[in-house]
Formats: structure tokens, sequence, C-alpha cells
């Protein structure tokens, strides 16, 4: 007897007798995302208006790079999670966006996926924090996105970004438009606005830590003495900006938070005023970059040698509003995550905020 099919004969009896109709039919019940069902006309749930539409890519995925052994990974074996995503590209002709439609995709979580290895970080020795991490993802055809490893596991998202399987439309209930649904396999990430990092058919995620010049003295003194000379920089070489106070044509933003440790847990309630760290970035890193967007890693690094990677999409190309905030303590400027759960990666005593160099 198939038991999940009888239970659902059962509710929709039950129902019939209360006279009610059920406002949805199961198509293999998914425990997970609750994405096999499909609801019909009329009812609350608007992400759920068709039948599942499955995807073919790779079935197996390589991880290397910063790892203590290269593992593939058998993605069937992990649980799928659900995203929706509203899909726009860059169009070089005509329009600077191309709307391409709104999909619910279910998928593998890097979250999951990331999980089942063993990283050996090459900075372990002096940042033992895996805050500095950050992957990037290929496909056969040689296309790279990249993603910190903060907005995998430190974000309040945690499985936010995932490789489709399957993908089932948003239809507008009233134009019952029908976007043109994806063939392949891909990578997709919820909060981004623009699409750019969408890759299909991934096939090897290679796992890095940043490279600098970071002196770590962790030293309380470090932080009292810092100068309060952020250096805004391209490249380890190359200097774009020296910032000493705060942008006079930016608003402050103010952000009220439960400030929570990765490590020693809750801190206090903290208030962190500042300007939207994209908005300060804006003249040096635009949001219009869309090339920069897909592979752009930034290293934010304090004078006493902590750092933490941010994707430069993670900062400028955000649809949630939690951009993370530029705050001003004193004389030292500090960075507040706000799209963190965690507090790791807000960084006090800011020096350097550093496009990194292509390895």
């Amino acid at each position: 007897m198939n038991i999940k099919h009888t239970f659902i004969q059962c509710a929709v009896a039950v129902l019939t007798a209360a006279g009610l109709t059920a406002s949805c039919i199961s198509v293999n019940l998914d425990a997970v995302s609750g994405s096999t069902l499909i609801w019909n006309s009329g009812s609350n749930n608007y992400f759920n208006r068709e039948a599942y539409t499955t995807l073919t890519g790779p079935k197996k995925l390589l991880i290397d790079g910063e790892v203590e052994k290269e593992t593939e990974i058998k993605l069937s074996r992990l649980p799928l999670r659900t995203v929706t995503v509203k899909e726009a590209v860059y169009c070089p002709g005509g329009d600077s966006i191309a709307f391409k439609g709104t999909f619910r995709y279910d998928g593998y979580a890097l979250c999951d996926i990331l999980s089942t290895i063993k990283v050996d970080k090459a900075s372990k020795e002096d940042l033992w924090p895996p805050v500095d991490l950050y992957i990037e993802v290929r496909n056969e055809a040689g296309d790279m996105a990249v993603f910190s490893w903060g907005e995998i596991f430190y974000s309040g998202n945690m499985y936010g970004i995932v490789i489709a399987k399957r993908v089932t439309r948003v239809i507008p209930g009233k134009t019952g438009e029908l976007w043109e649904l994806p063939g392949q396999m891909q990578l997709v990430a919820e909060t981004d606005l623009i699409s750019e990092r969408n890759l299909k058919s991934p096939s090897r995620i290679t796992i890095r830590s940043l490279r600098g010049n970071y002196i770590v003295n962790r030293d309380p003194a470090v932080l009292a003495n810092d100068p309060g000379r952020l250096l805004i920089r391209s490249s380890l070489q190359d200097t774009l900006e020296t910032i000493t106070q705060f942008r006079d044509d930016l608003p402050l933003v103010d952000h009220t938070t439960l400030f929570y440790g990765n490590s020693m847990g809750y801190k206090e309630l903290r208030e962190f005023k500042g300007q939207m760290l994209s908005h300060v970035l804006a003249p040096w890193f635009p949001p219009d970059d869309y090339s920069s967007i897909r592979s752009g890693m930034l290293s934010v690094a304090g004078v006493d040698g902590y750092r933490a990677a941010f994707s430069l999409a993670e900062v400028i190309n955000r649809n949630d509003h939690r951009e993370p905030l530029l705050v001003r303590e004193g004389d030292s400027f500090t960075l507040y995550a706000a799209c963190d759960a965690f507090a790791d990666r807000c960084v006090k005593g800011l020096s350097e905020i550093r496009l990194t160099d292509p390895l």
C-alpha cells in the first residue's frame, strides 16, 4: 500500500465530507521543500501553479583547492532546497537589463555540498576562522562565478544558493505569462539582484583563501591606535582612494541587532549607524560592472591583520536590502555585515577593501 497517497486520499475525503474543496494535488511528495504540491486556482500559494520540470546536468561535482582531499560529491545523496528567483541579465543591445522571468528552483545547496568536505586552509597558521575563504564555481565550458564562504555559511539565508535540479515558473495570476524555462541544471543565488552568477551545469568547486600582505597582531593596542585610514584598492599595487571620513552626500543608516558570534555566542544588543558600503564603493565598483559582479572577490582587512572575504556581488548586487554598512566608531572604521547571522565578518579597524588578484 502507498501510505503517502492513501493519506492524501483520506485528507481529501475528510475535506469533501466537511463541504470543503482541496486546494492542492500531490505529485510525489517532497518533505523537504513541499514543492511537489500543485496548488489549484484560488488558493493562497502563488509559487506552485504548475508541475516542476526536471533539468539535465552533471550528477557529480568535484571539490578541490584548500581541502584535505579532493572529493567527488554525488549530488543525488543531498536533500533538495527551494529558492525563488526573479531573473534578469545584462543585455548589450536595447535596454541594459533583460528580464527572464520568476522561477522557483529546487536544488542542492552549496551549504550542504561543502559541509561534506574538510577544509585545509592555507592561512590557518595566522587566521584560524574560515572567514577569509571563498569558492570558485566552474563548468566544463570554463565559465566561473565566485562566492565568499561567509555568504554560504554565515548568512541568515544558508540555503539560498543552490545548483538547481528542478524548476517551476511563478506564473502571474492575471496575465498567465509563461516564461521560457532553462534546459540545464544551473547555479542560482536567491539574493542576487542581477543574475550574473547563474552558471549552467557547474562541475567543479575550488576553495581558496585570501592572499595579501597581512600583518597579524591581535594586541588590543593595535586597534586602539588605528589611524582611521581606509584604502580602497583594485589590486595589491593600486590604491584608488584613501578614506578618512564619511561621504557628505550619503545618508546614515541604522541597524539594531542581537550581536551573536559563531564561537562565543551572544554578545549584546548593538546599534550600528553607517553608510551603505555599496554606495561608498560605487565610484570604483559600480553596480553595472557585470563582469566584476560574477568574478570579483574583496579582501576586507583590519589593521590587526584580521580579514574577511566578501564577494563583490554580495556587496553591490543584493535584492534583499541587507547591504553591509561602513560604520565609523571614534576615529576607526568598522564593517557591519548586516547580511550575516553571525558577527564574525564584522571587521574592526578597517585598513583596506581590496579587489583580489585572480589566481
